[in-house]
């Protein structure tokens, strides 16, 4: 007769840490993942927002707005996003903005995840032909 007594206690005990360790690299994934999409969706808006500013210094303020609107409220960045607006702004010109944003992994850190990871996205508008911007352009 064969005992088998706390054989499964044994096996739990060995891969139950296993297993909890998957779990945490999911979170961070997903946590990356849903970081990089915010980074996105934020320079798409303030590249919007600033494509349809009546000067190239309401541009700037209009997109800075947008992107800290976006990314400020949920605290993805440690230390606040960077945001470069750029382009090309008058009339059927092109609006360039990227952010950047220090993402906070610090309580993943045991996982293998870094402390933070630098995430970056960058949106491209047109400028809006059709908004009058002064100085006979239309």
């Amino acid at each position: 007769m064969r005992r088998d007594d706390g054989s499964m206690s044994l096996e739990m005990v060995l891969a139950t840490p296993l297993f909890v360790m998957f779990l945490l690299l999911l979170a961070g994934a997903g946590r990356l993942v849903d970081a990089r999409s915010q980074v996105d969706g934020a320079a798409r808006d303030a590249a919007r927002a600033a494509s349809v500013a009546r000067s190239a210094g309401g541009a700037q303020s209009m997109g800075r707005a947008a992107a800290n609107a976006n990314l400020g409220a949920k605290n993805w960045c440690s230390g606040g996003p960077g945001v470069s607006i750029g382009g090309d702004f008058r009339a059927g010109g092109e609006v360039v903005v990227t952010i950047t944003c220090d993402v906070d992994l610090g309580e993943l850190g045991f996982v293998g995840f870094p402390g933070t990871k630098r995430i970056e996205g960058r949106a491209v508008a047109p400028v809006d032909e059709y908004t009058y911007r002064g100085g006979g352009e239309r």
